[in-house]
């Protein structure tokens, strides 16, 4: 597991953290749990596939190149 920095106004972490305790869940869970929801909505939606689809095909080559080291 990687750990990062999040950084949030105060107002958002005081929502946070009421909605962890509501919950009786740790809000790294809920942050995770959020972040899960986030990704699947974005890959879920056609023009972000169609923006994959572009990168894959625009950097083919170079991921052939990575693949070989």
């Amino acid at each position: 597991m990687k750990a990062m920095t999040l950084r949030l106004n105060e107002t958002e972490y005081e929502r946070l953290r009421l909605l962890a305790f509501v919950e009786e869940r740790a809000m790294t869970d809920v942050i995770r749990d959020a972040i899960g929801e986030y990704l699947r909505h974005k890959a879920s939606r056609d023009e972000f596939r169609a923006s994959l689809e572009r990168a894959m095909r625009d950097n083919a080559q170079l991921i052939a190149e990575l693949a070989n080291y």
